[in-house]
């Protein structure tokens, strides 16, 4: 295990501003994979952590309502293009992304849900949800992000682990 978590930051937050990360979330034994785009990683509450942002209206917001873990998985650069695309367009609640995509799963090391192999990995668990309240919103970013106020949940976790991709 590689708990140097923040050597890579700057590569994560290059790849989240482009869409370029995977959300692998479990529920029971069925693995749901989401494509995100936004997110922080920093300290919070003197552990190293990472915040995602799900909307509500997303399977993959259902899954961690009963959930306390995450992976977020990082690609290198030009790699798993298509099953970004696909991972961001369908829907997990009656379609195997995992399947579809032929994604090769390896298990967590601290958590049950497993990461993407060839991929840079964050396992989490989650310390605290907060949904986004419109009336504490900046005007000009809900008019950018929320028109339909379909607006995210931002979850806190707790970096428990960090693989690079070349360690599995």
């Amino acid at each position: 295990m590689n708990n140097n978590f923040f050597n890579n930051s700057a590569e994560f937050l290059n790849r989240l501003q482009r869409s370029k990360a995977f959300l692998v979330t479990k529920s029971n034994e069925h693995v749901n994979l989401m494509q995100i785009g936004w997110g922080y990683i920093g300290y919070m509450w003197k552990k190293p952590s990472m915040i995602i942002a799900v909307r509500h209206s997303r399977y993959s917001y259902e899954v961690l309502k009963n959930s306390d873990e995450f992976t977020v998985c990082i690609p290198k650069e030009g790699e798993f293009e298509e099953q970004l695309k696909i991972c961001g367009t369908k829907s997990g609640r009656n379609y195997d992304k995992v399947k579809e995509c032929r994604l090769e799963m390896a298990e967590g090391e601290k958590i049950s849900v497993p990461h993407i192999k060839g991929c840079d990995s964050y396992e989490c668990r989650v310390m605290y949800r907060q949904s986004i309240d419109s009336e504490l919103l900046d005007k000009d970013i809900h008019e950018m992000s929320y028109r339909n106020n379909d607006y995210h949940v931002m979850i806190y976790g707790e970096i428990v682990a960090f693989r690079k991709y070349d360690e599995d």
